[in-house]
């Protein structure tokens, strides 16, 4: 998959100072969430940082789905996204 992230993204992400191994993966992933979840914004995956409990809620409240659902589907896109740490990102 083709990293598409901006400068702004990463700009996002930093604000509070460098980023984590999680949310460099997230940015990673980024292109790939929009995929799955059309009904999130790029605004609204940055801002969830990747932090399951947050993207949790923003599944509840755009897909109209219990917690369960929305922590399976997460757990499902986490599992289709592993790398191994030889991994190059360009691959899955």
């Amino acid at each position: 998959m083709k990293n598409r992230n901006t400068p702004q993204d990463q700009a996002a992400l930093s604000a509070a100072g460098s980023l984590s191994d999680q949310q460099q993966l997230w940015l990673l992933d980024l292109d790939a969430a929009q995929q799955c979840w059309t009904k999130l914004s790029r605004a609204d995956l940055l801002q969830s940082q990747g932090m399951p409990h947050r993207l949790s809620r923003l599944l509840q409240e755009h897909y109209a789905l219990s917690r369960e659902q929305a922590d399976h589907q997460i757990s499902s896109f986490k599992q289709s996204c592993q790398r191994s740490p030889d991994q190059p990102e360009h691959q899955k």
